[in-house]
């Protein structure tokens, strides 16, 4: 597995390839996984000192507490957060496997569903790097904030862009129509988005006149 990340990161075409021919999504599971747990904790180190001393306070209450009311305290510790921030990676992996996978048959897709499942894991393997590194940037005061901040944005672009040729290797469909399966549909929900808010502020309006 190891080796794949590192040929994602380095020749990503010819590895998402070899991913989804093998249909490795379980492997791309345990990738996203990981990557959501360091992102986690990414964002725990990114609070300084007061979030760090923030969780061990949690911790200790934690331990001392009885396990009924220890319950109802984790809930609301940076643990759940992690724990939050996973189970939403891990849903939004599967959810946009499936648009990506049920929209690139508008362009002959040939791939299968494990196939893009197991692609679209491996390209999240940049966040093994860009996670840890913006977490010790953000360590460094405001200078190291700005720094963070910007690890984390070319991070993400990273991953787009290694989303969007998991998209074409796996489904087999050319730069543009992968390009195309990437943002039509995000545009599509943005529009339906402001299409309700339109709506519910037309039907709070309604009502407040009357």
């Amino acid at each position: 597995m190891w080796e794949r990340i590192f040929g994602s990161l380095r020749t990503p075409g010819k590895t998402f390839a070899q991913v989804s021919e093998q249909k490795l999504w379980k492997e791309g599971l345990l990738i996203v996984a990981i990557a959501a747990l360091l992102q986690g904790l990414s964002s725990i180190a990114a609070a300084g000192n007061e979030g760090l001393l923030f969780y061990l306070d949690y911790l200790e209450q934690y331990l001392e507490m009885p396990a009924g009311d220890s319950l109802s305290l984790l809930t609301g510790s940076p643990a759940s957060t992690i724990f939050s921030s996973l189970i939403g990676d891990l849903i939004g992996w599967v959810l946009m496997g499936a648009v990506f996978f049920l929209f690139a048959k508008l362009f002959k897709g040939q791939g299968t569903m494990s196939g893009m499942l197991g692609s679209l894991g491996y390209a999240a393997s940049p966040y093994f790097i860009g996670a840890p590194l913006s977490a010790l940037a953000s360590l460094a005061g405001a200078a190291g904030y700005i720094i963070s901040t910007v690890i984390g944005l070319a991070t993400a672009i990273w991953v787009i862009v290694l989303q969007i040729i998991a998209i074409k290797e796996s489904q087999r469909i050319s730069t543009g129509a992968a390009v195309a399966t990437y943002f039509v549909p995000a545009i599509l929900l943005g529009i339906l988005i402001l299409l309700l808010i339109g709506v519910i502020v037309a039907l709070i309006m309604t009502f407040t006149a009357a």
